[in-house]
């Protein structure tokens, strides 16, 4: 009867495993730790069942403040499981922190929850008070142990596992020794927790007896602690095996019936009900290469349903992470070159990675890293403190799994998941003071009479297009419209008008929407008890050495290098005037006292008007020379009766006057002029009959649109000659070498990578992360002096 469970147990895990997991999802970005004013370089990997997603489309990013305030919304788009892009560092931020969260379209499950990381920021001001701690003496530390049995439950007269972990009153390991003490006084065993505040005590508890565990921590103080006394009852046990996983049910009573749950990651793995007998074990295999790796819970429940015993485990322990086989040649002294070649153990597998060189000088952060984010943390109930040290610090990386919390998640699977697609542009018209109504009616009217329907014309222009692109759209009777088969990256210049004529002077506006709305206002998440993280007080003397944005002022202050930029949109239609009427003779390395761009005027947009009358209402004095096109109108000359508003009589040499401003786009006004003996002038100049826009005055709206983020290459500083090497300037780049392309084919090695050291050359350390073909994890973190 036995034989037969195991095998349909084992029919359902074969067919289970093709289920569909929430995805999970992991940042690498290219430093742990910024200044203001710097660019983030980071890539996304987006697993599904524990290999790079091949569904998913769309990775949406937000970027907050310290307070949880959003600063910027973005959406990367994802191929095969991966992207890469970049994003900047507000150059006025001053906070400590900032937060990423990043999450798919996956948003059925009710439990979901971003993806969260932190990345510092390093501040100029030395005064925060939250750059440096205060070491605290080991009087006040509050030291504490917890004490769990395995599957939380103490059965009586069986062989339990008592896990013990120590640490001080924020959560942070701590060493502690002891003795396991029966309640007359008779010593049992000892203990003592390594460096991660782990240790575990095997023992068979006496019914009725009553036991005590007394301890001391680096203070040195002995405390006691009551252990949690034995009961009949069932409990549940795990043993892992590297090709097998085996739960072991157990209990101390005569016959006992009790349903089994279990999980694994974010799916329920199986149910089933047993019947346990006293002083025998049962037992439930698990093929390893049936299941993808993540944090399996088994529950034993009552007929109640009251949970008996709870046990935790994390599938792939011991093999899923892989550390890849590094060749390094360093080089050595100043914008030296260093040559990197990446392989890996196992031959068989292929992998895609990402490679980050920091600078010695840049502190680092490495409490957390892809394995816990993809598979610890978005499991916890609550943010995990230094996972990954307290995982390497682990002597048995089981106990650390037990004892902490992990929440029990079910989300949906396969076809209840909602399919991503690419995003596409959708807009709609809005008008003031409830005039749409009236301009909807116009447009039916006028479809009534055209034989073919027309909307609105839609142009765009991306970053990599020397012209501007036309579409013609249709618009329902909300306004709403979409832009078939367009896809924004970047970023991307658009305008919008209306076709018919009758429709053109009818103001209004465009509101674009490229991110759903119901995703993009999901609320920032930060991990319930997360504990903001304090940098260490050495950094702050190291801080000046990495930070290349800061220059030293006049009184030895250190302040942020800063860049004035003025060429805004006016400027840009200055310089392009500027080509556009350049005239022999007419001297360019003067500045004009006062630059017209009459185009530019939201006035002469709303309403015509002469030049005559655009001269005398801007030009701040009124009598000057007059020359138009370069060349001098005499008949104008203040000392003639015909200066301006002088009289209405327009000769053939003046009649210019009396035109529409809109044909003359460039005035520029002299206080004193070389040409005109040192008196006042005015250089006007007209476009050539095909230049001038007969449809000045309609209303176009035009906006400049955010798309996907740009897959931008980052630039890779080389010094390939000694005369580049020499001939350049102080190099203090902090981030010495990024790519997030590296891929290594199975049974091969990267090809060789180069990075030269900044002009410091005082070391690096040089970060390697990635998922293989299998979705084994790749890590590895190394320091070089």
């Amino acid at each position: 009867m036995r034989r037969i469970l195991l095998f349909f147990l084992f029919l359902f895990l074969v067919k289970t495993t093709t289920a569909q997991q929430h995805p999970a999802i992991y940042i690498h970005t290219d430093r742990d730790f910024y200044f203001p004013g710097d660019t983030v370089w980071f890539k996304g990997y987006v697993i599904d069942n524990g290999f790079l997603s091949a569904s998913t489309l769309n990775l949406y990013i937000k970027i907050a403040e310290e307070n949880g305030q959003t600063y910027q919304q973005s959406v990367a788009l994802v191929s095969k499981g991966i992207t890469a892009s970049h994003f900047v560092v507000p150059a006025t931020y001053q906070g400590q922190e900032l937060f990423i969260n990043a999450y798919t379209k996956m948003i059925d499950c009710p439990i979901q929850t971003c993806y969260f990381k932190r990345i510092g920021v390093l501040q100029i001001d030395s005064n925060h008070a939250s750059l440096t701690t205060t070491a605290k003496s080991s009087s006040d530390q509050n030291y504490q142990i917890n004490i769990s049995p395995e599957g939380g439950v103490l059965l009586s007269e069986m062989e339990n596992q008592l896990i013990i972990q120590s640490h001080d009153g924020h959560g942070y390991p701590t060493v502690a020794k002891g003795n396991l003490i029966q309640e007359d006084g008779k010593s049992l065993t000892t203990f003592e927790t390594d460096s991660a505040g782990y240790a575990q005590i095997k023992f068979t508890p006496l019914s009725g007896a009553k036991y005590i565990i007394t301890w001391i921590a680096e203070d040195q103080q002995e405390r006691k602690n009551k252990v949690q006394e034995s009961q009949m009852g069932a409990k549940v046990s795990i043993q892992s095996a590297a090709d097998k996983t085996t739960i072991q049910l157990m209990g101390n009573l005569p016959d006992q019936q009790v349903m089994l749950h279990a999980k694994l990651g974010k799916r329920t793995l199986f149910q089933q009900e047993f019947t346990l007998t006293k002083d025998k074990k049962i037992s439930i295999p698990l093929k390893n290469e049936d299941l993808e790796y993540g944090i399996l819970q088994v529950t034993v429940q009552d007929h109640t349903g009251q949970t008996l015993s709870k046990r935790n485990h994390l599938l792939g322990e011991k093999t899923m992470l892989l550390e890849p086989v590094v060749k390094l040649e360093r080089g050595s002294g100043e914008k030296s070159g260093n040559k990197l070649a990446i392989t890996l153990p196992d031959l068989g597998e292929s992998a895609d990675l990402s490679i980050s060189v920091t600078a010695i000088e840049v502190p680092i952060d490495s409490s957390t890293n892809i394995f816990t984010d993809l598979y610890l943390q978005p499991m916890a109930q609550k943010n995990l403190i230094q996972p990954f040290t307290l995982w390497q610090h682990s002597k048995d990386k089981d106990l650390f799994i037990q004892m902490q919390e992990w929440a029990d998640l079910n989300c949906p699977i396969d076809d209840s998941i909602t399919k991503d697609s690419l995003l596409m542009l959708k807009g709609q018209i809005k008008m003031d003071k409830n005039r749409w109504a009236g301009f909807y009616k116009n447009y039916q009217d006028i479809l009534k009479k055209e034989p073919k329907k027309r909307g609105a014309t839609f142009g765009y222009q991306d970053f990599t297009a020397s012209t501007m692109q036309y579409l013609e759209i249709d618009f329902d009777a909300l306004g709403r419209f979409h832009i078939p088969n367009l896809i924004v990256f970047d970023s991307m210049d658009t305008k919008f008008n209306q076709i018919y004529r009758k429709l053109q002077f009818e103001p209004f506006h465009i509101t674009y929407e490229f991110i759903d709305p119901t995703i993009a206002h999901r609320p920032f998440f930060i991990p319930p008890g997360y504990i903001p993280s304090k940098q260490h007080a050495a950094w702050e003397n190291k801080k000046w050495d990495a930070n290349p944005h800061v220059t030293i002022d006049a009184s030895g202050k250190r302040v942020l290098q800063t860049v004035t930029i003025n060429r805004d949109r006016k400027q840009r239609e200055i310089d392009r005037l500027e080509r556009r009427f350049y005239t022999a003779g007419i001297p360019t390395n003067v500045k004009p006292d006062q630059v017209l761009v009459p185009l530019l005027d939201s006035l002469v947009l709303k309403r015509s008007q002469t030049l005559e009358d655009y001269l005398f209402n801007n030009i701040r004095t009124k009598r000057y020379e007059v020359y138009l096109n370069g060349r001098y109108i005499k008949e104008l000359s203040p000392d003639s009766i015909s200066n301006i508003k002088a009289d209405k009589f327009y000769g053939d040499h003046i009649s210019f006057l009396n035109e529409d401003i809109v044909n003359f786009p460039y005035i520029k006004f002299y206080s004193t002029f070389a040409l005109a003996k040192g008196r006042p002038a005015v250089l006007i100049y007209q476009s050539a009959p095909h230049e001038v826009n007969k449809d000045i005055g309609k209303a176009v709206d035009e906006q400049t649109i955010m798309g996907y983020l740009p897959v931008k290459q980052y630039a890779v500083t080389t010094y390939e000659t000694v005369a580049k090497k020499f001939s350049s300037g102080y190099d203090e780049r902090t981030t010495l070498y990024w790519n997030p392309f590296i891929t290594i084919s199975a049974g091969e090695s990267t090809p060789e990578y180069t990075f030269f050291n900044n002009s410091k050359a005082n070391g690096y350390c040089l970060t390697i992360q990635g998922i293989s073909n299998s979705g084994k994890i790749i890590y590895y973190r190394k320091v070089f002096r």
